[in-house]
């Protein structure tokens, strides 16, 4: 028994720490495939844009001048960004969280032996964009097609008039949505289909019957879960959130749980179990929650709330990572008795994911939950407004508003 705990221990590690390392080949090592003809210059070559940029950890966004970005590479596009979210990763990767892997990332991808700066840093990893210029290589867009992408976190940001992007991160944008909800969607959707697909193993094939608990139903990554797995026709959904997002929560398809509830607990309890627990929220509630999930029955306890950027930032990528497998060993240890198991994920640009949320709002069967829009201008108040981290739905900055 100790020797089958033992081995699951360091399978499931290992199978964190790999995917990990997918996520950050998905960003990076296609970095490698640079084009070997020389890219003709376009229309935009040498003109300027406007970008909100933080030059230093911590400081004030400055908007600023500064050249529109060069396609260098066959597979890449020049989008000029319509509609960009905000998302709580763009407010501290402002102050320097990730730099370390991210570095390592462009250092890869650059085939550079000396170390890149992560400054200056524009935000954005997700936006609704016109193509404005495509690579020699692509084959899918064409200038002036509408489209939404994901932003890979090597590349400069979507809180700027126009980025560089990858053929892989984009997807048509239905017609019949406007750019603001296009936009809304591609990071959250991406997060929530690497925990549910690629850790947890649940999908359109094998959802059908499975239980399943969120936690922090009502953010813009849990509003993206639930959808999913309503389209996939999963058995059973619970979610937790406050009770004033109660409305939003049971209208997307979930039974929706007050997290501040003095019953809460027992209320979890009846039910469960629950065969996946996908936690959002990282909140002493989301970990109490391995007591409710199915007893040797290959439940899963995914978060998206991992250490390992944290801990690589503050110990470097070798002790960084060890710091974050002694953690991920003493979170499991308990859960594991009794069959249960727990994994990191992590965001990673996925051309699937993006063509079928592209597909489920063109049919109207998925819908972008906005919280809030505002100007390009009025991009430090959306970060403001995202770090306070209680918004129901995503907060969006429309490009065209003035």
């Amino acid at each position: 028994m100790h020797t089958r705990i033992s081995s699951c221990f360091i399978h499931k590690m290992v199978k964190s720490r790999s995917l990990l390392m997918r996520c950050m080949y998905a960003v990076s090592i296609r970095g490698f495939a640079k084009a070997t003809i020389a890219q003709p210059r376009h229309s935009t070559t040498g003109n300027m844009m406007n970008a909100w940029v933080t030059s230093e950890f911590g400081a004030p966004m400055v908007k600023t001048t500064m050249r529109i970005p060069e396609v260098s590479n066959t597979k890449q596009l020049l989008l000029k960004v319509k509609a960009a979210s905000v998302n709580p990763i763009d407010t501290i990767m402002r102050d320097g969280y990730g730099r370390t892997i991210i570095s390592v990332c462009k250092q890869i991808e650059n085939k550079s032996l000396a170390p890149l700066s992560f400054l200056p840093f524009i935000g954005g990893r997700d936006c609704s964009a016109v193509v404005e210029y495509v690579g020699q290589g692509v084959s899918k867009f064409k200038r002036g097609d509408e489209v939404m992408a994901v932003i890979g976190p090597t590349y400069a940001g979507s809180h700027a008039e126009y980025v560089l992007a990858r053929e892989c991160w984009c997807a048509p944008k239905p017609a019949n949505i406007s750019h603001i909800e296009a936009a809304a969607l591609p990071y959250v959707s991406c997060t929530a289909w690497t925990a549910l697909v690629s850790v947890a193993r649940i999908n359109a094939r094998n959802a059908y019957g499975q239980h399943v608990l969120i936690h922090g139903g009502a953010g813009g990554v849990g509003t993206a879960a639930i959808q999913l797995l309503k389209a996939w026709n999963v058995g059973k959904l619970v979610a937790t959130c406050s009770a004033d997002s109660f409305k939003l929560v049971s209208s997307l398809g979930a039974k929706p749980i007050d997290y501040r509830s003095e019953t809460v607990k027992d209320e979890l309890r009846s039910e469960g179990p629950f065969d996946v627990v996908l936690d959002c929220v990282d909140s002493e509630l989301a970990r109490w929650s391995d007591n409710v999930m199915g007893i040797w029955r290959n439940s899963v306890h995914v978060t998206v709330v991992s250490p390992t950027l944290r801990e690589t930032d503050s110990y470097g990528i070798l002790f960084g990572f060890a710091s974050t497998a002694m953690k991920y060993l003493a979170r499991s240890v308990d859960p594991a008795w009794n069959g249960r198991w727990f994994a990191y994920a992590y965001f990673a640009p996925n051309e699937e994911c993006l063509n079928f949320i592209s597909r489920q709002l063109g049919n109207g069967k998925m819908k972008a939950i906005i919280d809030q829009t505002y100007s390009f201008n009025e991009l430090p108040a959306a970060y403001e407004k995202v770090a306070q981290r209680h918004g129901r739905g995503k907060t969006v900055v429309d490009f065209d508003k003035h």
